[in-house]
Formats: structure tokens, sequence, C-alpha cells
């Protein structure tokens, strides 16, 4: 009768060592995400604390943790829901902060994120996020999102439809179909839906395809050229040139 009872405790202490390694993969519950790769270290703040510390792949993201990448670093972390948020390098994301009236999925404090929102079952899922200046709402997609020095917004579409507000103004949307940029300033509306080529987390570094996004030659390259002149970053040269800020890798 020994030996049974000394092969269950052998299997109880195995199964509480693996429940406790945070590298064990485990399902994050709703409101909750994991982070499933990292290039480099993720540093997160948990809620209020004070400190912060490195994450392992496989932890579990929760409400109000504060994401952050160095220069170096870039992860993907996965929603209950199976959405994905890449962050690049030298970012700052709050995740799922909707209890301080943040954002109910992200904020994006600065830096650059690309993410995708998973259908439910083929129909829209809605999400929202916010930045500094802006408030995107989507529906199921895969967008791009990035902040500059100044708080100025841009936001880039791969698949499905995003909405994209200042929050000073919210009903006051631009709607982005595939293929489309805004930028968003604090003082200003967003700009018209702009055409850009390529991938969204590329869309910083693109010029604009004149005539698909609404805008004429002049309107366009008079829309760049305030933009440039207000933040300091101009839509072909990207925000990768930005001091203090990192764009994702190329």
């Amino acid at each position: 009768m020994r030996l049974p009872v000394l092969k269950i405790v052998a299997a109880a202490l195995t199964l509480l060592a693996w429940s406790s390694n945070p590298a064990v993969a485990q399902s994050p519950l709703a409101g909750q995400a994991r982070l499933i790769s990292v290039t480099g270290n993720l540093s997160v703040r948990p809620g209020a604390s004070m400190a912060s510390r490195v994450m392992a792949v496989n932890e579990t993201v929760g409400i109000g943790d504060e994401l952050v990448t160095d220069a170096q670093s870039e992860a993907v972390i996965q929603a209950a829901d199976g959405s994905t948020v890449h962050i690049y390098p030298d970012s700052r994301v709050i995740y799922n902060e909707h209890a301080a009236g943040i954002g109910d999925f992200l904020h994006l404090f600065f830096g650059s994120i690309k993410v995708h929102i998973e259908k439910l079952s083929g129909r829209p899922n809605p999400h929202s996020m916010t930045t500094p200046t802006a408030v995107i709402a989507v529906r199921g997609t895969t967008f791009s999102v990035f902040v500059d020095d100044t708080d100025a917004t841009l936001v880039a579409v791969d698949e499905g439809m995003v909405s994209v507000a200042n929050r000073r103004s919210a009903a006051d949307e631009v709607l982005l179909r595939p293929g489309q940029r805004t930028w968003v300033r604090a003082d200003q509306r967003p700009l018209r839906a702009q055409a850009f080529r390529g991938r969204s987390e590329r869309a910083d570094m693109m010029p604009g395809q004149r005539g698909n996004a609404g805008m004429s030659g002049n309107a366009m390259s008079g829309a760049t050229g305030a933009m440039d002149a207000m933040s300091g970053s101009a839509l072909s040269g990207g925000m990768t040139g930005m001091p203090g800020r990192l764009g994702p890798h190329r």
C-alpha cells in the first residue's frame, strides 16, 4: 500500500511544480493575455505596482499591466479570444486598462504595435484602444498604430475597417479601409484617409498613392507638409528617424 501512496505524492508534487512554473503554457482567462514570444526583454509593471520585472514566455498579462520594450526588444502577446498584439522596440503599452477609463483593450503611450483582432465564429469582435491623441475602434481586423515624440498618432490598416477619432472629439471619425492610413494630433481631427502600399507596420515609411485616398495631389502635399511642420516627422521619412523612438524591425 505504501508504494501507491508514494506515487500519488510524487505525482502531486510534479503537478504543483508544473503549474507554478511561469514558462509552462496556460490559457489566459477572460480579460487576460499571455506572452507567446519575445526577442530581448519585455518588462511588466503590474497594475498599481511601482516595481517592474522582466517577463518570461507563457506568463500571464493581467488587466492594467504596463508592458515596455527597449530599443532592442519586441514581443507578442495573445488575448483569450486569440487576438494578438505585436509590440515593437521602444514602446510602452497598457493592456486592458478599461477599469481606469483609458481604453477597452489597449492604451499605447508611445512606440509602435501591430494588432490582429480575431473574429468570433466569423462574426465581428468589437474592440477599442487609445493613444494620447486618438480613439481607435475595430471589429475584427489587422492594423498598426504608431505614436511619435509629439504624441501624434498614425493608424494604418491591413484588413477590415477601423474608425479613428481625436480623443477630444470622439464623434468626428475617419473610417479606414485596407491599405489606408491617417494621422491624428491633439488639436486636430484625423487627416483624411490616405493610401499606402505594403504592410501596415511599414506605413510610416511609405509615401501615399495619389488619387486613391480621396485627396488631390495639392491637398495631400499640403496636409503632409502641415504634419511635417507640426510633428517634425515626414510621412515618407517615418517615425524611425525621430529621437528617442524606434519603429518596428524592417
